[in-house]
């Protein structure tokens, strides 16, 4: 992860110096020489991929990129507040180290996350809601693509009722708990107490979030979204169609993989959409870009 970046960027190389300072933790060997099991840790991979993403973000800057309009994808939320210009870098790399210690460290036994293909949002919702509170929609990640999250036994239930009504696949996903549920209450207790420690600055571009799918700028208000993420869903599906709303009509992905590229593709399927992933995608997309 961000190899490229470190070894061929002087500034990405001084940014991860600043970043290991600040975090008090080998970011670098992690990220280019593992272990894999300890950088897919919880608390390891959220500021990995963060500052692989805010990496690519300082160039495109340098470059003259300026988004018209950010969304971020759950913890991605804070690379679009660095974007929005209302979050310093190193800030929003303490910000999602402290919310994946909390995440990791809150996460209860006997719970996880599954994909569900080939459903309606709907149908998913009503199987959902007749756990009683057990397991409930995590993400709205594209039409057919959701995921639910609660505990195993909930999980086991719903998910029988899931493949009656339908669903052309259940996939368990590889995470340590229920993300995005009411079972990572205690989570969002610690993290806030650390957030709000954390500067936070009036959003420049506008940013749509996840919580709601609309714009907010207000600090404040940005704060109790950034919280109250850990518990609700994400919905990506609404956050992209508000984004085409809004006059969005080319959609860039920054960071490792191309997982939400694809996504919008099925969300949008006639979106002009590009990857940003290491420095080759960099240069091509903003070449096509700006010329």
């Amino acid at each position: 992860m961000a190899r490229d970046l470190l070894e061929a960027d002087p500034g990405s190389a001084e940014f991860l110096i600043q970043a290991e300072d600040r975090l008090a933790m080998p970011l670098g060997r992690l990220m280019v020489d593992g272990p894999e099991a300890e950088l897919q840790a919880t608390s390891n991979a959220q500021p990995a991929i963060l500052f692989h993403s805010l990496a690519l973000l300082r160039l495109m800057t340098a470059r003259g990129f300026g988004p018209a309009l950010v969304a971020g994808h759950s913890m991605g939320e804070f690379a679009g507040l660095v974007a929005a210009e209302a979050l310093d870098p190193l800030d929003g790399l303490a910000a999602v180290r402290a919310r994946g210690r909390a995440m990791s460290d809150a996460a209860p036994a006997a719970s996880g996350m599954i994909a569900v293909l080939g459903l309606a949002d709907d149908a998913v919702e009503r199987a959902c809601a007749s756990s009683g509170g057990e397991v409930v929609v995590a993400n709205y990640n594209a039409p057919g693509q959701v995921v639910i999250s609660g505990s195993e036994a909930g999980l086991k239930d719903v998910g029988a009722k899931l493949e009656a009504a339908g669903a052309k696949r259940l996939v368990r996903l590889p995470v340590s708990g229920a993300f995005h549920s009411p079972l990572m209450a205690h989570a969002a207790e610690v993290f806030a107490t650390a957030w709000e420690k954390i500067p936070l600055r009036a959003l420049r571009h506008p940013q749509v979030f996840n919580a709601d799918a609309q714009v907010h700028q207000d600090p404040i208000e940005v704060r109790g979204l950034m919280v109250g993420q850990l518990t609700g869903p994400v919905r990506w599906t609404q956050s992209i169609q508000r984004l085409q709303q809004l006059g969005a009509d080319t959609y860039i992905e920054v960071g490792p993989r191309r997982t939400l590229t694809g996504l919008v593709k099925k969300i949008l399927p006639g979106a002009v959409v590009h990857n940003i992933e290491d420095l080759a995608s960099m240069n091509t997309t903003l070449t096509t870009l700006y010329g």
